[in-house]
């Protein structure tokens, strides 16, 4: 198999993992237990945080190497974003007020980012598809928090034009400086690693080098590499700090992703592959927060004072049991619903 087919592939089957790994992120940070669980985060590290914080770079990578791999003008690509996110993204938001919506009817009413429905005006049920009130350092997200993700992937896809010239003419050195500014910047940073990330992915297309090859035929290194900078990261969170901790885990972020490709391509190769996981990845990756905020809720709120051992294990159940949930909910929608399941999915 050729490498275009091959990366084509491996891109297929990353889909679902990555959306795994954003499942495994949002079931440890939606809800923090109270006092002192150093054990708990100890353990949880490598899945929660070096695994998790993976899922969304990864996105933007591919995102960014789609998009200027296709061969269709720039009007065509924006109207096809309009029909594949901007639809599911108003449609997703739109369901999540709704949520907000019935628990307050019903007796139960949520806070949103510390405001109340009852106080809101029109202005601020429009600021829900965009910021939820806060722009938090940059770090703003819609009413369904991991949407951000899609927004600023439409953000990205408007300014494509500009995002071509900049790399096609500063080249390296406007990656280079892009991700020594990530590097040095605190708090999420999800402007610079939705630039980075998407920049990195279109790098690859302007120049029209195959990522794979590039992992393929650099394999020794890069493994060499995602090898000492995991340990470096893990090590330096759970045994002791470092001052480069934040610049040792986001270098790890960056090799995670030429190693998933590796891993996924090795996959496909070996027949390791599903039709349902990665078709399903779209909804699962838009459903899964609140059925993950339910979930960690009820656990933390019903064993708050158990072990660390105890937390542990609840975590990873509420990890399968919103996996599974989510994959219930896109067969249902599949089956009974096609119509509804392409409309929210962006006819994936």
């Amino acid at each position: 198999m050729k490498y275009p087919f091959r990366l084509s592939h491996a891109i297929t089957w990353l889909r679902f993992p990555l959306i795994f790994f954003i499942i495994m992120l949002h079931c440890y940070s939606v809800q923090k237990l109270e006092g002192s669980h150093e054990n708990y985060f100890k353990v949880l590290y490598p899945f929660s945080l070096w695994l998790g914080e993976t899922g969304v770079p990864g996105f933007f990578f591919i995102s960014g190497f789609l998009f200027f791999l296709s061969k269709k003008t720039y009007s065509q690509k924006i109207k096809s974003r309009v029909h594949t996110l901007l639809v599911p993204y108003i449609l997703w938001n739109l369901f999540m007020l709704a949520l907000y919506s019935i628990t307050y009817v019903i007796g139960y009413p949520q806070n949103i980012n510390g405001g109340s429905l009852t106080n809101f005006q029109f202005i601020d049920y429009l600021r829900l598809f965009w910021d939820r009130g806060s722009y938090d350092n940059g770090n703003f997200v819609p009413i369904l928090c991991p949407l951000w993700y899609i927004r600023n992937l439409l953000i990205m896809s408007l300014l494509s034009p500009l995002i071509y010239y900049i790399i096609r003419y500063a080249r390296e050195l406007f990656l280079v400086a892009i991700t020594v500014w990530w590097l040095t910047t605190y708090h999420n940073a999800f402007i610079l690693q939705t630039i980075l990330f998407f920049s990195l992915g279109a790098y690859f297309s302007i120049f029209d080098i195959n990522p794979l090859r590039v992992a393929t035929e650099n394999k020794a290194i890069i493994l060499f590499l995602f090898g000492i900078f995991a340990v470096g990261d893990i090590f330096s969170h759970t045994v002791t700090g470092t001052p480069i901790n934040l610049q040792l885990h986001r270098i790890s972020l960056i090799l995670n992703i030429p190693v998933l490709l590796l891993l996924a391509d090795w996959c496909v190769r070996h027949n390791y592959t599903s039709e349902l996981l990665p078709n399903s990845a779209f909804i699962v990756f838009c459903v899964h927060y609140p059925i993950v905020v339910l979930l960690r809720r009820i656990c933390i709120s019903k064993v708050s004072d158990s072990s660390d051992f105890i937390h542990i294990l609840l975590y990873f159940a509420c990890v399968i049991v919103a996996t599974l949930l989510c994959i219930g909910f896109y067969c249902l929608l599949e089956r009974f619903f096609p119509k509804v399941k392409n409309l929210l999915s962006g006819n994936r």
